[in-house]
């Protein structure tokens, strides 16, 4: 179990690095730049809201994992933290049980999105406008980040089922991997 959450957050970790070191300075780069071509002289990229739209979908995607491994996710802490350890035990049930049927069906989705453009790529079709990135690359991403999720909360329900004090160590706690 360890060996399998070492390799989920090793994955989950780089995969927010990226989208934190690579793909945010792009889209910041982009925007200034495309900015400045607007303002300055009147002739903008005809590409940049295209591709500024990808590549933050691609940073929700890839940082998504992270933040739920380091127990990220909006919830009243005074609420929890008053609660008895079978009541937060329940809640965690019910957390993972959401939170997996909800990346469930969504990885379903995108599956079967993924199929459908990656055939009609193949056809030629299925490529955005400007950019002409492929559309199978947006729901290869989601698809991508709705495993991880649902892995990541089956190891939450198993370390809630085993009494595991926290799933990960987390920011709340001080403790670093």
């Amino acid at each position: 179990m360890e060996t399998i959450e070492k390799v989920f957050n090793g994955i989950s970790r780089n995969l927010d690095r990226f989208a934190a070191l690579v793909i945010l300075p792009a889209v910041a780069l982009v925007v200034i730049v495309d900015v400045f071509l607007r303002y300055v002289f009147n002739s903008p990229f005809i590409w940049s809201l295209e591709f500024n739209e990808w590549m933050l979908l691609m940073i929700f995607a890839l940082a998504i994992p992270e933040c739920t491994r380091q127990n990220g996710h909006i919830r009243m802490e005074l609420v929890i933290a008053n609660l008895s350890p079978r009541l937060q035990a329940l809640f965690d049930t019910v957390y993972v049980v959401c939170g997996s049927t909800v990346f469930f069906l969504l990885g379903r989705i995108a599956w079967e999105e993924f199929l459908f453009n990656l055939e009609s790529y193949r056809e030629g079709l299925a490529v955005t406008e400007y950019v002409g990135l492929p559309d199978w690359g947006q729901d290869l991403a989601v698809l991508v980040m709705c495993v991880i999720m649902v892995i990541y909360y089956l190891l939450r329900f198993v370390a809630t089922l085993v009494n595991a004090k926290e799933f990960s160590r987390t920011e709340a706690t001080g403790m670093e991997d």
